[in-house]
């Protein structure tokens, strides 16, 4: 059975508003009294009081037996479902309702239910609903209600539909206006004047019934429906000659004119059937009861002497049959109850003549399904016990009272409540801690006898609120830190000194509150880590000799306390590297200091519990220690480490090596340019380092291990880049600056943005222009920020590439490709060309220049560490694709494209490829093109990782010569190894500046990709076509809620509260007049624009809250389009994570082991189990929280052919003559891990897939 989250309503209440509701007339509330739940007059409502407008039809519905099946009890249940169709004799307006129960699932429904059924609203199509009423072919306008029933034990199940007329006004007016009858029958009579001598002119009632019989007979007996003759007497007068003045009205009602001279009647299906299925038949039987309800309202005198036994039942038993509910229990009273002044029995989904017990249990029924709105319904049952009185009324009194003792209330008791407290309700300056303030200050004040109506007046406050926070202060509750915080009477940031002082003060005053008292200083010491606090509950000594601020600043050899965190993890990083068996004291001064400077990130670095490993090496990874500022560059080893055949590629690299010589060159295309020579041994030895690393990371006996400097500098640093990097780390003047040292060892961090550069400084400072950095042209928004910041970022000039992976179809494609790396030869060529421009530029009148004189000769491995400190300022994406590509350019190629770009065993596992489709005036054209990630943002808001994908292949209007056209991305080929980018750093315009984006991703532990994949089937298309027209809908809905929200003004006030502040201040200028000391400076106000303005605000409300409503059916829609395409599976399998500003922070990664079913954290040297995984899945409510910035799928039916993340063969003893990493003994001895056979990377087609599920795909 399905969950409940919304109120419900008695069936003879739905029957009673199936009565009264009539879509054409509207109430002044613009309520649907079918589908909108209670309250019937919502809050700040102030328009008129009718839930049911005065000119709505209240209905007689009758019987259209012939398309109704309502079994009696003598009958054999068959287990079809009942159906009641009915119109209504007034308004002709059509109903049917249907009542099923689903076979073996709960108890059977017809007649046995042993309950009322309460029906609960699931889904619909109506006016001003999210999906909106359907129209017939024959145009009636036709809405759906679906309702079930909310007792978990019973499946019945309900529709209701409820069609506007068949005939509309127009063909009414053709068969009943007397004047349109006079004009036919004198055309006639002109036409045809012997023939028509003698023939009086017809009444309306006579066209009716020639009409009715004519169709009839066509329905319900084929022998008497003839051919009309065109000159038949009857037909001319009632039709016009030759039944042309009236042709469309009887085409309409599926009369032809086929032969010469005559009217061919409807030719329904002859076959019996009833109730009726034939569409047809159900149109003209139809049609029948509506000419027989124009006939019933005909004047008296025009129906005298015409007979009309028309036998119509009305439905409203037949109703309350099929619905178990005839014989719904009644009060014996009802007569005498008085009438309710509010539509109490309607927003508990009663009737008024319902039974007092009925009504208590239609109220648990809404308390259940709908518990938000509990005040509402015990308000509705206190009144109509009022209402009511005697026995019914102590029955009733009796629930409230049981109500009362479960802790509900109505909105009157909660305004009470802060009255008890001598408090406002509506004051907007309350927070929980003066209300909690409060509640304590009277509860010094009261007896014990008082103490418990105290409690419970601040409890209501507390649920009204929904602040648990309050809650917990009422119930004493201490089973969390917040709580304790509560109960104790501080806050997180009181000292520990005094948190022991409130303690003994508060057990002193009441010494029955010690265990309380006590358990909440226990929280708070677990939840603080807190020594002196568990040293003060073991032994009530209030000093423990714990290290304090200054000496955790002094063990850490940090001399400035003013330094940023940055520098702090850096200074931590050094020491705990220097004497590793100090790291718990290290810990301990370093979770000081985060405290101390209330810093997550800080916090984040203290390795806690998990700093001595109690696993079995050999069963867990290793984790990597960090030399620098390039703990990213650590989650980037840990990941390409775990993916297994890049792994065992790496380990055999020497079987994958390429060859240099001419002809190999000559080939050899990466990126779509050509490679040179050094670029080829460049990425060797970047490679023959990762052996090395990774061969540690197997062999190794410690908990981890430390990546070689080269590693970092050809990881970090690209081809491109090396050369115009050395020359930096070589000119003085230009070095980025440190934060100093500690003993000797540069401490690394983050620097701030360059500081503004005075007139003076400016003027006197002028750097050579071969030496003057300069600044980047590319935005630095489409990635997360490293450590270091944008300030000293690495802006070498690169000539443009020609790179066409790189090149995107759009400028908004969210498609990231390998960067093309042009050669470090022409960088060096470029610098060299600048300095000699800039030696050709000078002046002759000068003297010659000063010959350069040798300067001091670079220290090798000082360099090696000064290169290293400039590549960690490099993008993080960009270091990833420099690994890519320089892994390609390593290895030799599997073949070649027909382009000449090299494909080998990176492009298989990490690159996929998409085709851009534009489509314009002259028709559709295409490209395709490689990718190693897809890029996504979350800029706007949070949002699940579909939404962000869609994203990428969303249609986007583009500019195609000088014209608009649309543009939109399908993935033709999808990588085994999915990579996704999430763009967090953005750029503000306003405060020209970056910032980082902390909206929640909401990530997916499986997505399917079929809905993004490049094919030819038209249901996807029109899928995909739909879901853009919902989302244009869904960004129109949202730019109009942000415009009632005012979203983009300073001042905080939506369109709601500014309407409600302006009234509030003409409220007060009209009542200066009023006071004898300010009515000669009172402003005259027009009393007309307070009601006026109050108006506004409820406008806006209304339309506030509908916005709000629709907002959330079409993201339903949205999400739900593709539910059911399931082919194309990827599982998360690894999740990259940033904590920190735009301008520093820290990088971690989890990843998934699929063979062990758990995730792991691999932050620096330590690896540690996830056991809570909303860490890595939930949105964390903090400010400034951990993000993840990149994020790995891998294919389902080939994840455990791709990722290995524990690959372990200890070596307990290594060769003591391993010297030098960069050569290719260092796998002599050591057995590498491969995986069996050759591993294909290539997944499974898209139509093989659907061909295996047996569907079909054409191309």
């Amino acid at each position: 059975m399905t969950s409940f989250q919304r109120p419900g309503k008695t069936a003879p209440r739905l029957v009673q508003d199936i009565h009264d509701y009539d879509p054409a007339h509207p109430p002044a509330t613009d309520r649907n009294l079918l589908a909108d739940i209670p309250p019937v007059f919502p809050e700040y409502y102030n328009g008129p009081l009718e839930h049911i407008s005065q000119a709505a039809c209240h209905h007689n519905f009758v019987s259209k037996p012939a398309q109704s099946y309502v079994p009696q009890l003598e009958q054999v249940n068959t287990g079809a479902p009942t159906t009641v169709s009915a119109v209504c004799s007034r308004c002709r307006h059509h109903l049917q309702v249907v009542v099923s129960s689903t076979p073996g699932i709960g108890q059977p429904s017809s007649r046995f239910s042993d309950h009322v059924h309460h029906l609960v609203y699931k889904s619909g199509k109506y006016r001003g609903g999210a999906a909106s009423e359907e129209v017939s072919p024959k145009g009636q306008m036709i809405e759906t209600f679906y309702y079930e029933c909310s007792y978990l034990t019973c499946s019945v199940s309900v529709s209701v539909r409820v069609a506007s007329p068949v005939l509309n006004e127009d063909w009414v007016r053709l068969l009943i206006d007397p004047e349109v009858l006079q004009q036919r029958a004198d055309e006639a009579f002109a036409a045809h004047p012997d023939r028509l001598e003698g023939v009086a002119r017809p009444q309306p009632i006579n066209v009716l019934m020639n009409l009715r019989a004519y169709v009839s007979n066509a329905l319900v007996d084929s022998q008497q429906s003839k051919s009309i003759s065109a000159i038949n007497k009857r037909f001319m007068t009632c039709f016009g000659v030759e039944g042309k003045p009236c042709k469309n009205l009887l085409e309409f009602l599926e009369f032809s004119a086929k032969n010469e001279g005559f009217w061919e009647p409807p030719r329904p299906n002859p076959w019996a059937e009833f109730p009726y299925r034939d569409q047809l038949k159900i149109f003209l039987d139809d049609v029948v009861h509506e000419l027989i309800s124009l006939i019933e309202q005909r004047p008296v005198v025009e129906k005298k002497g015409h007979q009309l036994e028309f036998d119509r039942q009305p439905v409203v038993n037949d109703l309350l049959y099929a619905l178990d509910s005839l014989d719904y229990p009644k009060a014996s009273r009802s007569s005498e109850f008085q009438m309710a002044p509010a539509p109490y029995y309607e927003d508990l989904g009663v009737v008024e003549d319902m039974a007092a017990s009925s009504i208590v249990e239609a109220f648990n029924r809404q308390i259940s399904v709908d518990p938000a709105r509990a005040p509402v319904y015990l308000k509705s049952l206190k009144s109509i016990g009022s209402l009511r009185g005697g026995e019914d009324g102590a029955l009733v009194e009796q629930a409230v009272q049981v109500a009362y003792s479960e802790g509900k209330y109505t909105d009157e008791d909660v305004v009470d409540a802060y009255k008890y407290f001598g408090l406002s309700y509506d004051d907007q300056r309350l927070t929980e801690d003066s209300i909690i303030g409060k509640f304590y200050a009277y509860l010094g004040a009261t007896t014990a006898a008082q103490e418990m109506e105290t409690r419970r007046q601040l409890w209501r406050i507390g649920d009204s609120r929904r602040n648990e926070r309050i809650k917990a202060a009422a119930e004493e509750r201490v089973s969390t830190a917040e709580q304790a915080q509560v109960f104790l009477g501080v806050s997180a940031d009181t000292s520990d000194d005094f948190v022991m002082a409130v303690y003994t003060a508060k057990v002193n005053d009441n010494p029955s509150s010690r265990d309380l008292a006590r358990r909440a200083v226990q929280l708070l010491a677990g939840e603080r880590k807190s020594e002196a606090l568990k040293h003060f509950l073991n032994t009530g000594e209030m000093t423990t000799g714990e290290m304090d601020v200054a000496d955790a600043y002094r063990l850490l050899q940090i001399p400035d306390r003013t330094v940023d965190e940055g520098a702090i993890m850096a200074a931590y990083t050094i020491c705990v590297d220097e004497a590793p068996a100090q790291a718990e004291t290290y810990n301990q001064a370093l979770r000081i200091i985060a405290k101390d400077k209330n810093s997550p990130l800080l916090s984040n670095m203290v390795s806690g519990p998990d700093t001595k490993p109690d696993r079995n090496s050999s069963e867990w990874p290793v984790g990597l220690q960090n030399i620098g500022n390039t703990c990213y560059l650590n989650s980037l080893l840990q990941f390409y480490f775990s993916i297994r055949p890049y792994r065992d590629m790496v380990l055999d690299f020497e079987n994958f090596k390429m060859e240099i010589d001419e002809d190999t060159l000559n080939k050899k295309q990466v990126g779509s340019r050509k490679v040179s020579e050094r670029e080829v041994e460049r990425s060797q030895r970047f490679l023959r380092e990762l052996r090395t690393l990774f061969n540690d990371m197997i062999t190794a006996p410690t908990t981890c291990v430390i990546p070689s400097q080269e590693l970092a500098r050809l990881t970090l640093i690209s081809p491109s880049n090396e050369a115009a990097i050395r020359r930096r780390s070589t000119i003085s003047g230009i070095r980025p600056s440190s934060l100093g040292a500690i003993n000797g060892m540069p401490v690394i961090g983050p620097l701030g943005p360059p500081q503004p550069t005075t007139e003076s400084e400016s003027r006197g400072s002028i750097v050579p222009e071969t030496e003057r950095p300069q600044r980047s042209t590319t935005s630095d928004v489409d990635s997360e920020a490293t450590l270091v910041s944008d300030g000293v970022k690495i802006d070498a000039t690169v000539p443009p590439s020609g790179d066409k992976e790189t090149e995107m179809p759009h400028t908004d494609s969210a498609v990231t490709v390998a960067q093309g790396e042009p050669t470090s030869e022409a960088v060096e060529q470029q610098l060299s060309d600048k300095t000699a421009s800039a030696d050709k530029d000078v002046p002759s009148s000068q003297p010659p220049p000063v010959p350069p004189r040798p300067g001091p000769q670079p220290d090798p491995q000082r360099q090696l560490i000064e290169e290293v400190e400039i590549g960690a300022q490099q993008d993080v994406t960009e270091v990833i694709n420099n690994v890519l590509f320089q892994s390609q350019c390593a290895i030799k190629p599997i073949s070649l494209a027909s382009d000449g770009e090299q494909l080998d065993q990176v492009k298989d596992l990490f690159y996929g490829r998409s085709k851009s489709y534009i489509q314009t005036g002259d028709g559709v054209r295409s490209k395709e093109e490689w990718w190693c990630d897809i890029k996504i943002d979350v800029a706007t808001g949070s949002r699940d990782i579909y939404a962000a994908i869609d994203g990428a292949f969303d249609v986007q209007k583009v500019s195609v010569d000088g014209s608009v056209a649309e543009q939109f991305s399908a993935i033709s080929k999808l990588p085994p190894v999915l990579q996704v980018q999430v763009q967090r750093v953005q750029f503000d315009p306003v405060k020209k500046r970056s910032f980082k984006s902390t909206h929640h991703l909401e990530l997916k532990e499986t997505i399917y990709l079929d809905r993004y994949m490049d094919t030819q089937q038209p249901e996807i298309l029109n899928r995909r076509r739909q879901c853009w027209e919902w989302k244009n809908t869904l960004k129109t809905l949202e730019t109009r809620r942000a415009e009632l929200q005012r979203q983009w003004e300073a001042d905080g006030l939506d369109i709601l509260s500014l309407f409600d502040s302006a009234k509030k201040v003409l409220e007060e200028l009209s009542s200066m007049k009023e006071d004898p000391e300010t009515a000669a400076d009172a402003i005259p106000v027009n009393p007309e624009l307070i009601p006026e303005l109050h108006q506004l605000s409820q406008v806006a409300r209304a339309e506030l809250n509908y916005i709000e409503q629709e907002i959330k059916d079409v993201q339903t829609l949205i999400s739900s389009q593709f539910v059911e395409y399931k082919h194309l599976a990827y599982r998360l399998y690894a999740v990259f994570v940033h904590h920190g500003s735009v301008e520093f922070g820290h990088y971690y990664i989890y990843i998934f082991d699929f063979e062990r079913n758990v995730w792991r954290k691999y932050n620096d040297n330590y690896v540690t189990e996830v056991h809570d995984l909303d860490e890595i899945f939930r949105s964390q409510d903090r400010q400034n929280p951990p993000t993840p910035y990149f994020l790995v799928y891998v294919n389902e039916t080939m994840k455990d052919r791709l990722v290995s993340p524990l690959c372990r063969e200890i070596v307990e003893s290594p060769p003591e003559d391993q010297t030098g990493p960069d050569t290719a003994s260092v796998t002599e001895g050591i057995t590498v891990p491969t995986t069996t056979g050759d591993v294909d990377m290539d997944p499974p087609a898209y139509d093989e897939i659907w061909a295996d599920k047996g569907g079909s795909v054409q191309w």
